[in-house]
C-alpha cells in the first residue's frame, strides 16, 4: 500500500473500481448480446443456465429477476436463437426444464473464450491465499447486492 494513502482513501478507491467494473461488465454484456443477436436479459439468462445448469422456468425467472410471463418470452427468444431448449425433467416428466444447447455454448465460447483465458492468466499471478480472499470478497459483495436488491424491490 502506498504510504500516502489512508484506509478511507483505499476503501473509496476499491469502491470506485468496483462500480467501474460493474459498468464495464454491463457494456461488455450489451456488446456480446448484440453480436449474438440477443437481448441483454437473454444474455443474463444464458449465463445463469450455463453456470447453474438446467432449471425450471420459474427458477430461471427468479434468478434473472423477471416475472414468469417474461421468462416464458425470454426462453422463446433463447430457443429461437438456438441458445437454449426446453426438455422434460427426467425425475418428473410433467415438469419442463430449460437448458443451454451445445451450439449456444459453442457460440458463447467463441465470444467469451479469449476473455476467460485472459482472466485465468491474470488470476494465475496471485497466490492461493489471495485467491481465497478474492472469493470471500466477491461472495460477500454478491450477498450485499442480493440483499440490497430485495430491499429495493420491497420498497425499503
Amino acid at each position: 500500500m502506498h504510504a500516502d494513502r489512508n484506509r478511507q482513501e483505499l476503501i473509496a478507491e476499491v469502491a470506485r473500481e468496483l462500480r467501474a467494473f460493474g459498468t464495464d461488465d454491463h457494456v461488455m454484456n450489451q456488446a456480446t448480446a448484440a453480436r449474438l443477436g440477443l437481448h441483454p436479459t437473454d444474455m443474463h439468462a444464458g449465463e445463469v443456465l450455463d453456470r447453474l445448469g438446467p432449471m425450471t422456468i420459474g427458477d430461471l425467472a427468479r434468478a434473472v429477476g423477471v416475472s414468469p410471463g417474461a421468462a416464458t418470452a425470454l426462453i422463446d427468444r433463447l430457443e429461437h436463437a438456438g441458445m437454449a431448449r426446453r426438455v422434460p425433467d427426467a425425475a418428473n416428466r410433467r415438469r419442463i426444464l430449460v437448458e443451454p444447447t451445445p451450439d449456444g455454448r459453442r457460440r458463447s465460447m467463441a465470444v467469451f473464450g479469449g476473455l476467460i483465458q485472459s482472466a485465468t492468466q491474470l488470476l494465475d499471478r496471485y497466490q492461493d491465499e489471495e485467491l481465497e480472499l478474492f472469493v470471500d470478497l466477491i461472495r460477500g459483495l454478491r450477498q450485499l447486492l442480493t440483499d440490497h436488491t430485495e430491499a429495493v424491490r420491497s420498497g425499503e
